[in-house]
């Protein structure tokens, strides 16, 4: 009998194409055509093109997520108990040699293991962010999986020096779809203008707002350059926050917004700039958007800090101090005035996608893992 491969996406992460994140993304390329595993998610549409039976919606992981803030303040014999009825279907399913990969949420690790295990199958926590260091230390002390995974040697690290008794671990790191990301084809000409082009949330996380005042300090020094800014608050999401109107009412006239995009629209608008900008102020644990910028051929401006130095490890952008629009102007305004640089740089980082970053590498190291755990 097929042993089957449940993967749990977290209370907040829809199976959607639109409305998805990260792990939307990783489970819907990393998955496709697999005959074993099934998405398990508080929502679904069929944007990814799944086949239904591949997917398993469950009611109560839609109600947790209105429900967790309160469940952290109790006691947590009362917000496991909850945890095990929302997953009940899963624990009812599970059967011995099948595995339950569960992302980014490491008290449903703790919850869940002890049933899956008298079920006579194993777990696997994927760390998508640095949840297992940030949160509790009495709470994360009580993990018990049999494999972690992280998104990035950084998060691993930081893991490894709170707890130095880790267990067995690896290291997957996300990719791009190489149907959507992917270079413009033929010789292009050279523009008057270059565009540089930020694509995500727009939140302060993401330093967008500094990205914006570089734009401003170049507009001054009279720099050929326009700054196209796509995203919305949330994925999917168009409500306006007071941080987005202060972005637009503080964008000098280089800037232009556009509204949120996936799948192929989001592509087209990668391939028709000539430099990406991640802007990030905080440790992002990865930076999906570099790859996918990577993959269509661009040069990079990002900053440095959290997993930022692996992905740049062979090279494919310039790398600034956090919160520092005056570096990250001058950064801009050299790849803007220098298209040689951003060839280079563009093929730097294409070469780095195509050894390092495809979903098919991920693919093939997740198999592996499933092998590691069946023997």
């Amino acid at each position: 009998m097929l042993t089957v491969a449940y993967h749990l996406l977290t209370e907040a992460e829809p199976f959607s194409e639109f409305h998805g994140g990260a792990i939307s993304r990783w489970a819907a390329n990393v998955l496709r055509n697999s005959t074993t595993a099934v998405v398990v998610c508080p929502f679904a549409d069929n944007t990814w093109k799944f086949p239904s039976e591949a997917i398993l919606v469950l009611p109560g992981l839609a109600r947790y997520r209105h429900l967790r803030r309160y469940l952290l303040r109790l006691p947590w014999i009362l917000h496991r108990a909850v945890l095990e009825w929302v997953f009940r279907p899963i624990l009812k399913r599970v059967r011995p040699g099948d595995i339950v990969w569960i992302h980014n949420r490491p008290d449903f690790a703790i919850a869940l293991t002890p049933h899956i295990h008298r079920a006579g199958g194993s777990v696997v926590l994927h760390l998508h962010n640095a949840h297992l260091v940030e949160w509790p230390d009495a709470l994360m002390r009580q993990v018990r999986v049999d494999r972690l995974v992280f998104v990035s040697e950084f998060l691993l690290e930081q893991a490894r020096r709170k707890f130095p008794l880790l267990g067995a671990s690896s290291v997957l790191y996300n990719g791009a779809d190489e149907m959507i990301f992917y270079p413009p084809s033929g010789r292009q000409e050279e523009p008057e203008i270059p565009i540089v082009l930020f694509a995500g949330r727009l939140v302060k996380d993401k330093g967008v707002h500094i990205l914006v005042d570089a734009m401003k300090f170049l507009a001054q020094q009279g720099v050929k350059l326009q700054l196209h800014i796509v995203g919305s608050s949330n994925f999917g999401d168009g409500r306006e926050t007071d941080y987005i109107n202060q972005l637009k009412a503080n964008a000098p006239t280089t800037v232009t917004f556009l509204p949120y995009r996936s799948g192929a629209a989001l592509g087209d608008l990668f391939r028709e700039a000539n430099i990406f900008c991640s802007p990030s102020i905080w440790d992002e644990p990865f930076g999906l958007v570099n790859v996918e910028a990577f993959a269509s051929g661009l040069p990079v401006v990002s900053t440095r800090g959290g997993g930022a130095t692996e992905i740049f490890a062979d090279g494919g952008g310039i790398l600034v101090e956090r919160g520092s629009a005056a570096e990250l102007a001058s950064a801009l305004r050299q790849l803007a005035e220098d298209a040689k640089l951003r060839s280079i740089l563009g093929k730097q980082g294409y070469a780095a996608f195509l050894e390092r970053f495809t979903w098919s590498i991920a693919r093939t190291q997740v198999q592996e893992i499933h092998r590691s755990l069946s023997l």
